[in-house]
């Protein structure tokens, strides 16, 4: 893991970023936290609801795209766009570069409004580079055979499998990467233990530190 020293940036709030591969458990891994008395936020669904409520973007997905991104009820068709940005590189960096912008201006207001710890899930957290506006990183990690099967539950195909991973690192390297680990190959109460343990380091290191 890495060896970046702890470094809060407030006495009021913490901005912890939470990644991981495909299917390694992120969204129970936020549902756990949740149910341990935690704030958390998603980007996904920031993104989403950045589609679903920002005019700006929702005009500069029509002018680049068209009706085909964009519909007659104004919602955006993710699908169509994911097959659209993950077949060229130029085309995710031009979707990156519009909406991440508004989605770190999210995170950044609920974490002015969190006292603790926020814990937000970034599935692209270090690809993009914001390991640096965070106070710490915690990576969950399942193997490839457990991954497999997650997605097999899922109904998810190779193909797209491919193309998500085409973009990420392995979960070998975030796991590397990041200041904490978490293990999601066992059961839920594994799981939870792993997480009341995190909750408890992070807030020991940040009594000692502040």
């Amino acid at each position: 893991m890495s060896s970046k020293i702890f470094q809060p940036r407030t006495n009021e709030s913490l901005l912890a970023g939470l990644t991981g591969g495909v299917a390694a458990g992120k969204s129970t891994v936020l549902r756990i936290l949740e149910s341990l008395g935690q704030k958390t936020l998603d980007a996904d669904r920031v993104v989403h609801e950045l589609y679903r409520s920002d005019a700006n973007i929702k005009d500069a997905l029509r002018d680049r795209y068209g009706a085909r991104v964009v519909t007659e009820n104004q919602g955006v068709d993710r699908g169509e766009l994911a097959d659209i940005v993950f077949d060229g590189v130029s085309e995710l960096t031009w979707l990156n570069e519009l909406v991440h912008p508004a989605v770190k201006r999210k995170i950044l207001e609920e974490k002015a409004q969190t006292r603790g710890i926020l814990f937000c899930a970034v599935p692209l957290l270090f690809e993009v580079g914001w390991e640096r506006d965070v106070n710490f990183t915690v990576a969950v990690w399942t193997d490839s055979r457990t991954q497999q099967q997650r997605l097999a539950d899922r109904k998810w195909d190779s193909r797209e499998l491919a193309r998500r991973q085409s973009i990420q690192l392995s979960m070998d390297e975030k796991l590397e990467r990041a200041d904490y680990g978490i293990i999601n190959t066992g059961s839920i109460e594994l799981l939870q233990k792993q997480i009341t343990r995190l909750i408890h380091q992070i807030n020991t290191l940040a009594r000692q530190t502040l």
